[in-house]
């Protein structure tokens, strides 16, 4: 007796899944990802193909749990075929995977649905997996009638007790490109950047994957996520990008994962995780599977930008074409980079001045990227941004922020690396937009001193003490200088000031002054009387040095350079 409503197997062939690629890859190398997964045909017009299984061990025994994708190649709808799953072990037993009650039915014209199933086995032991069968049963004749429709190798198996593949599998290259096993998408992903973070969020690892679509229709990035192995220890990963992804055709993005992991841990390569539910009528259960494995890059980092070596101060820099946090009509340059020692202090201090360009026709925002410098050890300290109140920029002027940084007391400046980074777009993490090579400037050994865009040239100083019976000793100063604005720059009131300090010859700061270049009482040309008062002092002092320092307000309070030592 047979059942006219049962569907019967035609054919049980296999196809390479390079060949399904073919017609949405374009022919070059850069971005022809390698092939990861096999499509079998499991009827004429529906293939099937293994997107993950993963295998957990628990107080009930081993669960495997496994993921299939099914395409219906055809034109009209059609039904998804009746099949017992099977999963073969080693010692040749097989196991009936139950369906989850959430599995398509039927697939429509050129549709593609996952099927998920689980199984718990109550065995001692460890069961190493070796293939998937796909088998009709007709219970409508005696003795049934099995046959097998198609038989798949389980060939990525993952393992969570082992943290790794039950079988061994070489990582794709760093840099190589790849696409997600068992998804139906022509988007392609390429590692580009690998970098450490240390921040008040903790320690991460992060991750820049280049994500550009192949195909010839608008795609939405797979949910998955980046995991860390560190020998048989995993530390999971996220999306940094909390909305979804849309990719139009030929488009290209970045998305970013961060593993969060322990200081000084050093990641082995990374694992491309997704999750899968089984539902068993009303109740729902996720499991996690590995489905790729990739190699961390040799060196331990990479950057996702290029760095321009030999960067010459006022040039306009390089941005990330992909980067949204630059208007296109915006310019940035490094206008001035200057390093000092602190005294006593066990570190140098480093400040960095940026002019900002609008070269267009309308008003934009300052943009408010974020700057690091990667010392001669390889280590990034990171910049605190001059306090601003300008946040909108007019056309076809030019502003200057600055930033300060402090750097170990054995950096000589001469190789230091200077990275922008987007804190917006990648928060809490920053993301690389541009990365330059140059050395500071040396401090002028003559009387005319740098405070971009303002030159100021000492022509004449004198201090003498003075004492006032109800008041105590305090210093007057007269200065005569000559005050020349280099550049039209736009300046705000919280732009850096000159501040003039009082040491004696043990090197004891006694009292200061600070004198701004905008507002009330600004520097001018011409002679300046600057009285010193509130001395750390109750007695006369003689000699004195005096010291010329520029000061940067921020939000951690004051930063400054010593710009000037006379005698």
């Amino acid at each position: 007796m047979t059942n006219n409503r049962r569907w019967k197997p035609a054919l049980a062939a296999v196809i390479v899944s390079a060949a399904l690629l073919g017609s949405v890859l374009p022919a070059s190398a850069e971005y022809a990802p390698t092939a990861t997964a096999a499509a079998y045909t499991l009827s004429s017009t529906i293939r099937a193909e293994l997107k993950t299984a993963a295998v957990s061990k628990g107080s009930a025994g081993t669960q495997l749990a496994v993921v299939v994708r099914l395409r219906n190649d055809g034109g009209t709808l059609v039904r998804v075929p009746d099949f017992e799953l099977r999963a073969v072990s080693a010692d040749g037993l097989e196991y009936t995977l139950p369906a989850s009650s959430a599995n398509a039915r039927s697939l429509m014209g050129k549709e593609s649905a996952e099927l998920s199933y689980l199984i718990t086995i109550d065995r001692p032991g460890d069961i190493v997996w070796t293939a998937l069968k796909f088998v009709d049963v007709d219970e409508y004749v005696y003795p049934k009638l099995e046959s097998t429709l198609l038989t798949m190798p389980l060939s990525r198996v993952w393992n969570s007790a082992k943290a790794d593949f039950d079988q061994p599998l070489e990582p794709t290259a760093w840099g190589t490109p790849f696409t997600l096993p068992g998804v139906d998408s022509a988007i392609a992903y390429t590692p580009i950047g690998y970098t450490e973070h240390n921040g008040p969020e903790g320690h991460a690892h992060v991750v820049t994957l280049s994500a550009r679509n192949t195909g010839t229709v608008a795609d939405t990035v797979d949910a998955f996520r980046l995991d860390g192995k560190a020998g048989d220890k995993v530390y999971p990963g996220q999306r940094v990008e909390k909305e979804p992804i849309t990719l139009a055709a030929g488009e290209q993005k970045y998305v970013h994962m961060a593993i969060p992991s322990d200081p000084g841990t050093a990641l082995d390569s990374l694992l491309l995780m997704t999750t899968g539910t089984f539902s068993a009528g009303p109740q729902a259960s996720t499991f996690d599977a590995a489905a790729l494995k990739v190699a961390v890059p040799a060196g331990g980092t990479a950057e996702p930008v290029a760095t321009t070596e030999n960067y010459a101060i006022g040039q306009p820099i390089a941005f990330d074409p992909l980067s949204k946090l630059i208007d296109t009509n915006t310019e940035v340059s490094l206008a001035e980079l200057h390093m000092h020692e602190n005294d006593g202090a066990g570190f140098k201090s480093v400040i960095a001045k940026f002019k900002i360009r609008n070269k267009g026709s309308a008003t934009v925002s300052l943009p408010a990227f974020g700057a690091e410098i990667v010392g001669s050890g390889g280590a990034a300290y990171t910049g605190t941004r001059q306090t601003m109140t300008t946040t909108s920029m007019m056309p076809d002027l030019s502003y200057v922020v600055s930033y300060s940084f402090m750097v170990p007391a054995t950096e000589d400046g001469e190789r230091f690396a200077i990275r922008l980074l987007d804190n917006q777009t990648t928060a809490p993490y920053g993301s690389a937009i541009a990365s330059i090579r140059t050395k500071v400037q040396t401090e002028s050994e003559s009387d005319t001193l740098s405070f971009y865009p303002y030159n100021v040239k000492i022509d004449y100083w004198t201090v003498n003490g003075m004492y006032n019976a109800a008041t105590g000793y305090s210093y007057r100063m007269k200065l005569d200088i000559g005050l020349e604005r280099v550049e039209d720059v736009v300046v705000d009131q919280n732009f850096s000031k000159m501040k003039i300090e009082l040491t004696d010859s043990l090197g004891r700061a006694i009292g200061s002054e600070t004198i701004p270049f905008t507002g009330t009482n600004k520097l001018i040309s011409g002679q300046q009387d600057i009285t010193f008062a509130n001395l750390h002092t109750d007695t006369y002092q003689y000699p004195l040095i005096v010291k010329v320092y520029e000061t940067i307000d921020t939000p951690n309070g004051e930063a400054s350079r010593l710009v000037k030592t006379l005698k």
